[in-house]
């Protein structure tokens, strides 16, 4: 028996994949071609590579981490980023959900270290169902890949 994915399916506050922007952006990044695999994959490097990593700018209101807005910033933390492939996903009806941790930082520059007074700091990861498994198993490396090239990038 496999889990309901649909509410990971749907739009959120943050997540609006329903956003022309974050629809644009998905279209811009993908082709009928692909699979969903091949889509995911396009995309995460597109937010990797595409959207500045930015932890000085960040803004925990709904507005600031609104997948469209990031967009339209066009840089990011690692939750901004995490939610933005979510929302991406989710246009293209892959299912997906963040996950968040506390880690210890030992990359972490020293302004940020004082600015935040911690070495400990909040993670996003973003898990992609792109198989017919149960959604807390993995494939194929996407999911780590994502953990440590959107979320856990160095200023």
């Amino acid at each position: 028996m496999f889990p309901d994915f649909s509410e990971f399916l749907e739009p959120t506050a943050t997540i609006d994949s329903g956003h022309e922007r974050v629809s644009a952006f998905v279209r811009s990044h993908t082709d009928a071609a692909g699979t969903s695999r091949d889509h995911a994959v396009r995309l995460y490097y597109a937010i990797r590579d595409g959207i500045r990593y930015d932890p000085y700018a960040i803004d925990l209101s709904i507005e600031g981490m609104r997948a469209s807005t990031t967009l339209a910033s066009g840089r990011g933390w690692c939750v901004p980023k995490a939610v933005l492939l979510a929302a991406c996903c989710r246009v293209l009806k892959i299912p997906a959900r963040l996950g968040f941790a506390d880690v210890k930082n030992h990359l972490s520059t020293e302004r940020l270290r004082k600015l935040m007074n911690t070495d400990i700091f909040f993670l996003a990861r973003i898990h992609v169902h792109l198989y017919r498994r149960p959604m807390g198993q993995s494939h194929a490396g996407l999911q780590h890949r994502t953990v440590r090239a959107i979320s856990s990038e160095t200023p």
